[in-house]
């Protein structure tokens, strides 16, 4: 079977750009990008879209997969390409946004995307996999909506050998709990129950539950795009890998879901107030999106061509509409004569309007391309209960600044322990041997010492008459040396054992975890191999 993937970044990237005008019909233009990108043709492929399948009419739901296949090179590989969000054809998606991935209330689009995909296994297994006898692979690419489907649905059905989110929408973690009823099992078994569980709990045993799916999970971020800027209750990048594109300089957008005056609040009373009236509004908003479909038609919104067409215009004017749902919109312009976190976040973000273009997949085509790219790793931290983002480039470096290290330190420590436990003692006898000598000589002349000793003859001369010294007899014992001469030299010892045992720490963990992490990452496992070797495992306690 082929281990490898058969479709590299850029030719998955392509495709989901060309999924904006659906994949139905348009074998000529993927042989044509396949060529373009690998210099030969492609293997036999067959494409389905939820469109031919009737997948998506309501929901607005948008997806594809390419399935590829040649028995003779034992290629039995299919591609899920999954669109983002596209308020000038599909209004729903807008209202998706707000729904599913704000609120976590509404699954009709991950619903669907699981019945597209339920239903393209079928096929294939029906018509392909007999005849192919290799096992499947599945590989996933979403952009913006379409990465939080397609890591969503990797997450439930755990068949993905890898899966990328471009510019991606995050899963929604109060959504996953409800669609994936093995996820649900997970959490009664652990907590006894389902509901009332904190959100940083969710995202604690999440990441605990789908440690597996996480490994083939990536992120595709063009560095200074709004999406992944925002944070809001339940959002969640599950993954390990992030690649950032463009330029690394560029600042990151604004974050509608963090008050923006967070640090002058904490000494001001009428920030403080304000703050809590902003953290309120945008709660009430992501709360209140799941009574949207009580008193909002999707018809009503479908007629709004003036307002859909300004969505187009003017994104980030609609920024938060788009991320929150409409009604968040309303609310923030409303709020923002009032309200100085909120007209802080208004200026800021007119200030980085010209980013607002950098969410499109064309500009992870073309930074791509350009192999404008940084990578990241993204690393669960259990006690603050957040993803953190970790240089690679970096952490190479200080895995061989910390391996050097302790070989200097533990060079240090022999050499201090020499002296501890040898060369203190050598000096201490030779300083006793030298001062034995010196006795000895003075005893062999004691009146030489008397005289030396007693210089004006007050003692030797006694009512005139001078007195001669026979014999001088010095006390040859000497007092072991005090503790107090080893502490200073002990306490250093004790600082760079505790140094080496740090990095020899961060070592061991270092290379426990990104060996499990990164296992499903062939070219990163193999670095990391090499790096062990090279650092060597006694460095490791």
């Amino acid at each position: 079977m082929s281990e490898k993937a058969l479709l590299n970044n850029k030719l998955r990237n392509r495709i989901t750009q060309l999924e904006y005008k659906g994949l139905s019909g348009r074998e000529d233009e993927i042989k044509k990008i396949y060529k373009e990108v690998k210099g030969k043709n492609p293997p036999n492929f067959e494409i389905y879209t939820s469109k031919d399948m009737g997948i998506g009419k309501k929901s607005g739901f948008d997806g594809a997969a390419i399935h590829f296949y040649d028995k003779e090179k034992k290629v039995n590989q299919v591609y899920y390409f999954m669109r983002g969000t596209e308020p000038t054809k599909d209004f729903p998606d807008v209202v998706y946004d707000g729904l599913g991935i704000g609120a976590g209330s509404n699954d009709n689009q991950i619903e669907d995307a699981q019945e597209m995909y339920n239903k393209v296994e079928k096929h294939i297994n029906k018509k392909q996999n007999k005849n192919l006898n290799v096992k499947i692979q599945h590989y996933g690419d979403g952009h913006s909506l379409g990465g939080n489907l397609i890591v969503t649905l990797g997450l439930i059905t755990k068949d993905f050998t890898n899966i990328r989110g471009l510019n991606d929408a995050p899963v929604n973690i109060k959504q996953l709990k409800r669609v994936d009823k093995q996820f649900s099992n997970y959490i009664t078994q652990i907590k006894g129950k389902t509901e009332d569980i904190s959100t940083k709990e969710l995202l604690k045993l999440a990441n605990t539950y789908y440690e597996k799916q996480k490994a083939t999970i990536s992120h595709t971020w063009v560095k200074g795009e709004p999406m992944h800027a925002q944070s809001f209750p339940g959002s969640w990048y599950a993954g390990n890998k992030v690649t950032m594109l463009g330029d690394m300089d560029t600042e990151e957008m604004i974050n509608i879901g963090e008050y923006p005056l967070k640090r002058l609040a904490k000494w001001n009373l009428f920030l403080k107030l304000d703050e809590v009236r902003y953290n309120s509004g945008v709660s009430n908003i992501i709360g209140g999106l799941s009574l949207a479909n009580a008193h909002v038609d999707d018809s009503v919104l479908l007629n709004i061509p003036s307002y859909v067409d300004d969505v187009k215009e003017k994104p980030l004017k609609h920024l938060p509409g788009i991320v929150l749902g409409t009604e968040g919109a309303f609310f923030l312009t409303k709020q923002a004569i009032k309200s100085p976190g909120v007209l802080v976040q208004g200026i800021k973000g007119i200030s980085q309007r010209n980013q607002a273009k950098l969410h499109g997949i064309n500009y992870v085509v073309k930074y791509t391309e350009a192999n404008a790219m940084k990578t990241y790793y993204q690393v669960f931290d259990s006690g603050s209960q957040e993803e953190i983002l970790l240089d690679y480039e970096q952490m190479k470096k200080f895995v061989y600044y910390c391996a050097n290290a302790i070989k200097d330190k533990e060079a240090n420590l022999n050499t201090l322990k020499q002296y501890l436990h040898s060369e203190i003692n050598e000096v201490f006898e030779a300083k006793k041997k030298k001062l034995k000598m010196k006795i000895s000589r003075e005893e062999a002349s004691p009146q030489s010492f008397m005289e030396k000793a007693d210089k004006d003859g007050a003692t030797l001369a006694w009512f005139g008459q001078k007195r001669v010294a026979e014999k001088v007899t010095f006390d040859k014992t000497f007092d072991p040396l005090d503790d107090s001469v080893f502490t200073p030299v002990e306490e250093i010892i004790s600082s760079i054992q505790e140094e080496v045992t740090y990095y020899q720490k961060f070592l061991e963990a270092f290379f426990q975890n990104f060996e499990k992490m990164m296992e499903a990452d062939e070219s990163v496992a193999s670095d990391i191999k090499s790096m062990k070797e090279v650092v060597g495992g006694d460095l490791i306690v």
